[in-house]
């Protein structure tokens, strides 16, 4: 390099590349690469700060256990001063972002060899001065990327505790009425109490295949479905609250309704969710209804519809009915159940399309493959 500002520039280029690393460990690696290609030296630390000033070891290149002893506390003298430094065979540079030093980089040379120039303590503190400003936009998307997840775990803790809660309220009241029947020798005490049980059992075994639907590593294994029964039992364990809201419930398959495959479990949850969404789509409407029908698409497809007559949604909402959470019901809500349905629709293959007005109501429409192979 017969150029004397020929290393400053190169280092400046250098500094381009840090700034489109996005991972805060392939940046260190890079860095302590980059600066044995400017500086020659035998060894690289780099050495980051905790909250409370504690220097930590976060990569070395060659890759080295530790430190040679004694040398913690000349990289922890260069952290204090913030300046960059020569002590004995070692070229210490204080990394430093937004007037804050947040830790040291280390070049090492072998006894006998020679010292470190101040063109290449220019040089290095240069290359540290870029990597700081790099690894300190980093490790600020990565901690609010960490908040954002433990954001989105409290989320959905809450939206699981709240589940769990309606459950266990269900199988309160059983245990309640089985006891009166067993204490007051009660029949139809007893006989209500057991039934409610069955259904807080069944209601905590699809949620629990809930859960397991929206991991990612579920694999869905497709059998056999009879739509019929699926939608006779749906109706079955619907109409109670059905005739509650006063809302009329029309399931039915379309005549000579094909053998289709899925994880029944599955969608039966999907259209549970659907139908309990749209039990609170109304608001005094008269006649209200919520239709289920099953039919035949083509050669290989069916389609699931589920429609209603209730208030209907508008474009913005129905823009982001399938967004993680995402609920109109205030603390009633916790987005889940449209989560469910989407990734259902997902895992078998098939589509899913809502068609709404305001005022007039709304229908979901679930596309799927009539058979499919296994994943």
């Amino acid at each position: 390099m017969n150029d004397p500002k020929q290393p400053y520039q190169a280092a400046h280029e250098v500094g381009r590349i840090y700034d489109a690393i996005t991972d805060s460990k392939v940046l260190m690696d890079f860095f302590l690469t980059t600066a044995l290609k400017f500086i020659p030296a035998s060894q690289t630390y780099l050495f980051l700060a905790t909250q409370n000033k504690t220097l930590l070891l976060e990569a070395s290149v060659p890759f080295a256990a530790g430190v040679p002893a004694g040398r913690e506390a000349v990289v922890q003298k260069a952290f204090e001063e913030g300046k960059p430094r020569v002590s004995g065979g070692a070229l210490l540079l204080p990394l430093i972002a937004r007037n804050s030093v947040m830790g040291v980089a280390c070049l090492e040379r072998e006894e006998g060899l020679p010292a470190f120039t101040p063109e290449e303590t220019e040089i290095g503190f240069d290359l540290a001065s870029q990597f700081s400003g790099a690894l300190k936009n980093i490790l600020l998307f990565e901690e609010n990327l960490k908040m954002e997840r433990l954001a989105a775990v409290g989320q959905a803790m809450g939206m699981v505790v709240h589940e769990i809660r309606n459950i266990m309220q269900l199988a309160r009241l059983s245990d309640e009425m089985t006891r009166m029947g067993i204490d007051e020798k009660n029949a139809r005490f007893l006989s209500a109490g057991l039934e409610k049980m069955k259904k807080a059992l069944k209601d905590m075994d699809g949620f629990i295949g809930e859960m397991l639907g929206l991991t990612k590593d579920y694999q869905l294994e497709p059998e056999p479905v009879n739509m019929s029964s699926l939608l006779a039992e749906l109706h079955s364990d619907l109409k109670d609250q059905a005739e509650g809201y006063e809302i009329e419930l029309d399931f039915k398959t379309a005549p000579g309704f094909p053998a289709v495959e899925g994880d029944a479990r599955l969608l039966y949850r999907a259209l549970l969710n659907l139908v309990k969404n749209a039990f609170e789509a109304f608001q005094d409407t008269q006649d209200a209804f919520i239709r289920i029908r099953a039919g035949i698409k083509d050669a290989e497809r069916y389609e699931l519809t589920v429609e209603d007559n209730g208030s209907g949604m508008s474009e913005e909402v129905r823009a982001r009915l399938f967004e993680a959470f995402f609920s109109t019901k205030g603390k009633r809500g916790t987005g889940l159940g449209l989560m469910v349905v989407a990734r259902t629709v997902k895992m078998h293959q098939g589509g899913i399309k809502v068609e709404s007005k305001l005022g007039e109501g709304t229908r979901f429409i679930l596309t799927l493959p009539r058979t499919f192979a296994k994943q």
